[in-house]
């Protein structure tokens, strides 16, 4: 109890970013010991009842985020991106999952990590919206795909919202350059990026199509 006393108060002693890089340093390896009971606990909940399967898969992990936009994002993209044959048994998904870097209490930052960790594991994470400084941490270690490969040409956005992997790849977008989710996330230090696994690239590149080549 003592020593859990100790981390608490180093935690609340810290800067964001040294917050961040503590989790991500400290306990990603932790992190992905979680990764069978994610394994496990998505076996079950699928087989309850009558549920459609992802065609594509987007977290968002942020407090503040507008559920009742990002319910019409959804239905936006899977009008959009399924045909009616297709969202009779798969959808798009938006899952926003309560994460702040800056949190007092680091289970709950812990908590939100282990969830994006074990769906990028298993490859059934396709697109991600995070804070700037974990996602600059992720992107060191080579976490994301590039995104100059899911667009015909180059992308329609200035290149001071892009992010650049150590190839000069871009890996990721800042949020102020996707326009369709400026109305459900009120944070401006949030960057989307494609984990480098994703399973569904080939409906990850329609989505790039709707969000920036329309």
């Amino acid at each position: 109890m003592r020593e859990k006393g100790k981390v608490k108060e180093l935690f609340l002693e810290m800067s964001t970013a040294e917050k961040a890089k503590y989790i991500w340093e400290y306990y990603r390896y932790y992190l992905f010991a979680f990764l069978l009971v994610v394994i496990v606990t998505v076996f079950l909940v699928n087989d309850m009842g009558e549920k459609k399967e992802p065609a594509l898969s987007i977290f968002v992990l942020g407090d503040l985020v507008d559920s009742d936009e990002i319910n019409k994002i959804a239905q936006k993209l899977n009008e959009e991106i399924l045909s009616d044959e297709e969202r009779k048994t798969h959808e798009v998904s938006i899952q926003v999952i309560p994460y702040a870097p800056d949190a007092a209490d680091f289970s709950m930052v812990m908590a939100a990590l282990q969830k994006v960790t074990g769906e990028i594991s298993t490859g059934a994470l396709d697109v991600l919206f995070i804070d700037r400084k974990q996602f600059e941490m992720m992107n060191r270690d080579q976490y994301f795909y590039s995104q100059n490969e899911l667009v015909d040409g180059s992308l329609p956005i200035d290149e001071e919202l892009l992010f650049f992997d150590s190839k000069h790849q871009t890996t990721g977008i800042d949020i102020s350059a996707v326009p369709l989710f400026n109305e459900a996330i009120d944070d401006s230090d949030m960057v989307m990026g494609v984990p480098v696994n994703s399973k569904k690239i080939d409906k990850t590149k329609e989505l790039f199509n709707v969000l920036f080549m329309n």
